[in-house]
């Protein structure tokens, strides 16, 4: 799962932690999950931040921090305060959810209802104020489980159009929202646990093959096609985790 969500991260900027977090939360438990799917992303943010610090789009950046910002701040609290059962069926439901809405706009809308491309509608109000509200909802699902990316796309992928742009900018937000989150979620006692530091030494490997295999293949994978593919890939995720999840609170 490691070497797939960060071959996603390595070509679209976003993915690697909401894709593998049924499995790291399932095997580490979210208390240790969490923190773990944080900190594996951090070099390789750090790497690509600076590789390609001169191709980001720095206004819809300034935006996206200035509205997440408020709802990172109630995710933190929301880490702490959760039952972990709780806080999968939250992951499961959510990721469910950013899946399900990508399956209609991707494979759906255009493959099997057979509707154009919406590129050239007019932007509206209630467009815009649905989008702000995906970078705020977006700000505390990635504030308590570090899976925010699919909401916080919702608004970059129409703002920002060139594709390596869109991912570097994306990356940008992570070096940002990923750092705080690596300094909150670390408190009571997280960083001295041997089963996290064990557990990174094991995925950081596989993470570094699928997140440069990434790069690698940006320029040459029809990016839609391939995102139809992710979001079948969050779909099974998403609801294995929720539907596990409501067995055992049951």
């Amino acid at each position: 799962m490691q070497i797939v969500g960060f071959f996603v991260q390595g070509c679209t900027g976003f993915g690697c932690t909401v894709i593998a977090a049924a499995v790291t939360n399932g095997l580490l438990g979210t208390n240790i999950g969490v923190p773990y799917g944080t900190l594996i992303t951090l070099p390789f943010l750090y790497y690509l931040g600076i590789r390609s610090f001169h191709n980001v789009s720095w206004k819809d950046l300034g935006k996206i921090i200035g509205l997440c910002v408020p709802g990172i701040l109630v995710g933190n609290f929301l880490f702490h305060a959760l039952d972990p059962n709780m806080a999968k069926i939250f992951i499961g439901a959510m990721v469910t959810l950013i899946a399900l809405m990508n399956i209609y706009k991707h494979i759906v809308k255009p493959v099997i209802l057979k509707k154009p491309d919406d590129e050239n509608v007019p932007d509206t109000t209630g467009k815009k104020i649905f989008r702000y509200g995906c970078l705020i909802l977006g700000g505390v699902v990635h504030g308590a489980f570090t899976i925010g990316g699919p909401l916080i796309t919702v608004y970059t992928i129409e703002a920002v159009k060139d594709k390596e742009k869109f991912r570097n900018t994306m990356n940008m937000v992570w070096v940002i929202l990923n750092t705080w989150n690596a300094f909150t979620q670390l408190r009571g006692g997280t960083a001295s646990s041997p089963v996290l530091w064990s557990s990174l030494l094991i995925g950081l490997p596989m993470a570094a093959i699928g997140f440069f295999l990434g790069m690698a293949f940006l320029k040459k994978i029809n990016r839609e096609q391939f995102l139809r593919i992710v979001y079948v890939v969050l779909l099974f995720v998403g609801g294995n985790m929720l539907v596990t999840s409501l067995m055992a609170a049951i």
